[in-house]
């Protein structure tokens, strides 16, 4: 914590409060609860949703047969911590606003926008198809055998988490990947968890990869590439490397040596190719603005200040494309209208003719018609007069079904910007209240003296280089990422513990520049790995990763997660430590 006054050096009740709310937020976060809402509750809260004008009258009856349940997960335990942590003053409005505003170095603020502006350029781009088309090309490359088609797939999902990171990655792939595996008829298990472990190791290469990697390059004022990649290339890119034999010793008997080799035309998977060159064009330049603009000093252009225009242009384009594309389509329609107009008319004057020659026979039918009635009359009219009492006797008497309401306006505003809607919908909008509340949360921790206690633990186990680098590296990717509200939290408390005066001044980190370096950048790996580690919570990619494959009908269990993810974690970690400390030597 920057501010000395708000901080204290010494722990009472309210440090004992503020941490009580943050291991249980975490465990929350882990492990979350679903709450049913009794009868009692639901009713009357559908009503007044009802009245509000939120729902119609069909989505009040949809609803009504529904269980609804609240839950107190990664989306509200944060909030609910953080509203707990106020009702009891352990934290306060400077509290809060240091969370969302920063302070010199650390801006969560910046943190956000780049992660929400990228994801939104990467999740446009993969609703284009082009991500689907690219591995539907790799794949093809591998025919029909099964370990060729494992290693072109997990080189180019090495590839491809560098640049877009893991939660595009995540989302773009594990659909495909259960395609894949389905159609191929071969077990998934292989498959999927060479993909989420390739997308986390090789999301360190890049700071715009993982807003972690944001958070440490922000708070430590790193040039993105001599400062951050020149760092993270290699003990992220070995390891991964050396994952691969132990994928395939792990798996052997899953992956099958003939498979039946995809027959469709990879570049059909485009549904958008103008969208798919727009924006990995717009992904690449701005990536590249970010990477120059973190040569200028002074910060003088901030994060946001490239990444929210290019959210915004992504935004742009994809309105704009739905708009035209909505016009276009409606212009068809009012075309296709007039052009069966013209030949209902047509037909009309031919049969004109004909009604002439047979007035008798069509006066019969007539009068047979009214005597007898037209097939189906009286099911209609009964249908017309059933009475919706019995249904809609909880629906006040004032509420019309026509109302628009925010769902009905929502409904049209999809139908009418299919493509924009989609993106939203896929963007990981959760983490944004979790992150800004887990950041408050952290800065409660310092300014009730926990900070400083773990900064003044840490300093007494990190002596040397090398203990360092192995400390950081096994508490952030194995204890903190899995336990800690994900590698975004445990990252949050790291760079804190890092940036405390007990630790950044203490005796041994003083005498050594080494140490601090070794701590910082052991960090910045575990934040990555220990999204594979044995928590889904590990990472928001982790619980995306899990969502969407069950989705496709594949269940993943915590202890299979866990069991999968030891070994690969245990080496890829001890791999990354190890470059990390030799590279403290060979850069200087």
């Amino acid at each position: 914590m920057s501010s000395d006054d708000i901080t204290q050096n010494y722990l009472n009740g309210h440090s004992g409060v503020i941490l009580a709310v943050f291991i249980i937020v975490s465990a929350f976060v882990i492990w979350p609860i679903y709450i049913p809402l009794p009868p009692a509750v639901q009713r009357p809260y559908l009503r007044l949703l009802l009245l509000c004008r939120v729902v119609s009258r069909h989505d009040y009856e949809r609803l009504s047969v529904r269980a609804l349940q609240i839950s107190i997960s990664l989306e509200t335990a944060p909030v609910i911590g953080v509203i707990i942590a106020l009702a009891t003053t352990t934290i306060d409005g400077t509290t809060i606003r240091l969370g969302i505003e920063g302070d010199g170095n650390v801006k969560p603020y910046d943190v956000l926008v780049l992660f929400i502006s990228l994801a939104y350029i990467s999740i446009a781009l993969d609703g284009t198809g082009a991500i689907e088309a690219v591995a539907f090309w790799v794949s093809k490359r591998g025919g029909s055998s099964g370990m060729r088609l494992f290693t072109y797939l997990y080189v180019f999902l090495l590839g491809a988490g560098c640049i877009v990171g893991n939660d595009p990655l995540i989302l773009s792939c594990t659909p495909f990947l259960a395609y894949l595996t389905h159609h191929t008829n071969i077990e998934p298990t292989a498959w999927v968890f060479s993909e989420f472990m390739a997308a986390n190791t090789a999301s360190a290469v890049l700071v715009s990869s993982n807003p972690t990697n944001v958070l440490i390059a922000g708070s430590f004022n790193f040039n993105y590439l001599t400062g951050f990649t020149k760092w993270t290339v290699l003990p992220s890119i070995v390891p991964a490397l050396l994952n691969y034999p132990i994928l395939l010793s792990m798996f052997w008997n899953k992956i099958p040596k003939t498979i039946i080799p995809l027959q469709d035309n990879p570049w059909s998977k485009v549904r958008d190719p103008a969208g798919a060159v727009f924006f990995s064009v717009l992904m690449v330049v701005t990536v590249a603005v970010l990477v120059g603009t973190s040569f200028v000093r002074g910060a003088l252009v901030e994060v946001w200040m490239v990444t929210a225009p290019a959210g915004i242009l992504a935004f742009a384009f994809d309105f704009g494309s739905d708009w035209w594309h909505y016009k276009h389509r409606r212009a068809v329609k009012e075309q296709a209208v007039s052009d069966k107009a013209a030949d209902m008319r047509a037909m009309a004057r031919i049969g004109s003719d004909a009604s002439k020659t047979d007035g008798q026979t069509n006066a019969a039918l007539v009068q047979n018609k009214s005597q007898f009635g037209s097939p189906g009359q009286t099911s209609a009219t009964d249908s017309s007069t059933s009475s919706p009492a019995l249904r809609d006797k909880d629906i006040p008497a004032s509420v019309n079904p026509e109302t628009t309401t925010l769902f009905s306006l929502l409904r049209s505003f999809r139908r009418r910007f299919p493509g924009t809607t989609l993106t939203v919908t896929r963007l990981p909008i959760p983490l944004l209240p979790f992150a800004i509340c887990e950041f408050i949360l952290v800065r409660g921790l310092a300014r009730r003296g926990w900070i400083t206690v773990f900064a003044q633990g840490f300093s007494k186990a990190c002596t040397t280089p090398l203990a360092t680098v192995f400390f950081f590296g096994f508490v952030s990717a194995a204890f903190l990422c899995p336990l800690a509200g994900t590698n975004i939290g445990a990252t949050i408390i790291l760079v804190e513990i890092l940036r405390d005066s007990a630790f950044a001044g203490a005796e041994t980190t003083s005498a050594d520049p080494k140490i601090m370096s070794a701590a910082v950048y052991a960090t910045a790996m575990g934040s990555n790995l220990g999204a594979f580690s044995y928590t889904f919570a590990g990472s928001l990619a982790g619980l995306l990763w899990k969502g969407l494959l069950a989705d496709k009908d594949i269940h993943v269990s915590q202890l299979k997660f866990a069991m999968v993810n030891m070994l690969p974690l245990l080496v890829q970690t001890t791999v990354a430590c190890a470059i990390i400390y030799g590279q403290l030597y060979w850069f200087e």
